[in-house]
């Protein structure tokens, strides 16, 4: 067990990816965002989440996932980060196919794939693309055609990009006109409010046998100021606060402390 969690009494380490999906904390954006996915998977299309880096949009979708049960759909899920025919192929991969060596074979494969699950089996499939802020127009325009099966009224195939806010700004160029118009989800995610951020800071702690009373009031106000209330900087300051306030035997952490570690780091 890690100096800090013994110190401060933990069980597991907090303010991590540790936690499960199931207790998460659902603040009211990730509850909207939930019901718009809902009406996507019903109804098809694309989907476009936006936020900036460390919002938390990889882990709110985990969330929803988790609560999709039983239902009638197949989840593909790929990063971006890599070359466009890279992705092609561990998407065909993921549907449980050998991946052909041609661009138009892979693209083949993968709407074969889609409308045979669909007529054989009634289950639509979810293609999820990370980091969408870094996929080449050419594969955009191959997925925008992906979404293009003869019955439009079916949709077998819904696509959801996440990305950073400059994706919405690429989407918003005319190249890109008729992907757009098959969206019918556009979200944005946006940073945790002062109470969102103390309620999750509270959410993390419990998950890991800790207390409230840990960090006071004004300390939850100044990690929400200083994380701007993204997830992931409040993660990183508040995990930095347990481990230096174990080693300089300083509890419970106030503002004042919380400043200092900010600064310091």
């Amino acid at each position: 067990m890690g100096g800090y969690r013994k110190y401060h009494g933990l069980s597991a380490a907090p303010f991590g990816k540790s936690i499960a999906t199931t207790r998460l904390l659902v603040y009211p954006q990730i509850k909207e965002l939930c019901e718009e996915l809902d009406d996507l998977i019903e109804d098809g299309g694309v989907g476009i989440l936006s936020g900036e880096m460390g919002m938390g949009k990889t882990t709110a979708l985990r969330h929803y996932f988790e609560t999709l049960g039983d239902r009638a759909c197949l989840l593909c899920y790929q990063g971006a980060n890599r070359h466009p025919n890279a992705i092609l192929e561990g998407i065909v991969e993921s549907l449980g196919l050998s991946p052909t060596r041609s661009r138009a074979g892979l693209l083949r494969q993968i709407s074969n794939r889609v409308d045979r699950l669909y007529q054989e089996q009634r289950r639509k499939t979810l293609l999820v693309l990370d980091d969408g802020h870094l996929l080449e127009d050419g594969l955009l325009e191959d997925l925008r055609l992906l979404t293009n099966f003869e019955m439009d009224t079916r949709d077998p195939l819904i696509l959801m990009i996440l990305g950073h806010p400059a994706l919405r700004k690429r989407l918003q160029r005319p190249v890109h006109q008729a992907l757009m118009d098959r969206v019918r989800l556009l979200y944005t995610l946006e940073g945790l409010s002062a109470k969102e951020a103390s309620d999750y800071i509270n959410c993390h702690l419990e998950h890991a046998g800790g207390k409230p009373a840990m960090f006071t009031t004004d300390a939850r106000q100044a990690l929400f100021e200083l994380s701007q209330g993204i997830p992931r900087r409040l993660n990183a300051l508040a995990l930095m606060c347990l481990k230096r306030s174990a080693q300089r035997k300083t509890t419970p952490i106030d503002a004042a402390f919380v400043r200092i570690i900010a600064q310091a780091e």
